[in-house]
């Protein structure tokens, strides 16, 4: 019997995810959308419109040639997908990072974990990436995001923004009070290591 390593089926399960992805044959990709619901008409239930019943005739025929472009046209990321997988990582639905050059996005970086790691060593770790790319690029080009709406990273971001610019124009208390914010923000000291340092800081004008 010929040997094979943990490799070879990582590879064989990228090879086999990616050549079953749908969309690769325009009559599928029609046929697939037919009894599908649209996304954004589906309800608590989990009911909505599909797409033979919200279009029909050439409407349909051009939504469906649009959905097979995409796919066809979609990076291959089926190695990163069964890597991730067997791993035992999940891709996160709200973390992302976006580089945005002069026309559109140049990179785009997205996070996968460990799924018992905890929420504020996530955003921790994404903040952190962000901070750096933002220094080395004079904060002009990166955006994060967050598909949630305004999460606890979102908050957490713009309070360090916030903060570091703040400790940038204060000194003395003030200075130190800011920078208990920034650590706050970032993880760095809890609640209650903060109150007590807070205390124990003098203001020039409290």
């Amino acid at each position: 019997m010929t040997e094979y390593t943990d490799a070879d089926l990582r590879a064989e399960a990228a090879r086999q995810l990616y050549a079953h992805r749908p969309g690769q044959n325009a009559t599928i990709t029609y046929a697939a959308m037919l009894d599908a619901r649209i996304e954004s008409t589906h309800t608590p239930d989990y009911d909505g419109l599909t797409w033979s019943e919200a279009l029909d005739g050439t409407d349909l025929d051009a939504a469906a040639d649009k959905v097979h472009a995409l796919a066809v046209n979609a990076a291959d990321t089926s190695e990163w997908a069964v890597e991730l997988g067997a791993d035992g990582l999940a891709p996160s639905t709200e973390h992302e990072i976006t580089v945005n050059g002069e026309a559109k996005p140049i990179i785009r970086m997205l996070f996968a974990f460990e799924p018992d790691m905890p929420e504020d060593m996530r955003t921790s770790f994404v903040e952190g990436i962000g901070d750096s790319i933002n220094d080395a690029l004079g904060g002009e080009a990166i955006e994060e995001t967050d598909d949630s709406g305004d999460s606890d990273s979102d908050v957490f971001a713009l309070i360090s923004g916030i903060a570091s610019r703040l400790r940038d124009a204060t000194d003395g208390g003030e200075y130190h009070a800011v920078g208990l914010i920034y650590d706050l923000a970032k993880g760095r000291t809890t609640v209650a290591e903060a109150r007590a340092e807070l205390a124990d800081i003098e203001f020039r004008h409290v």
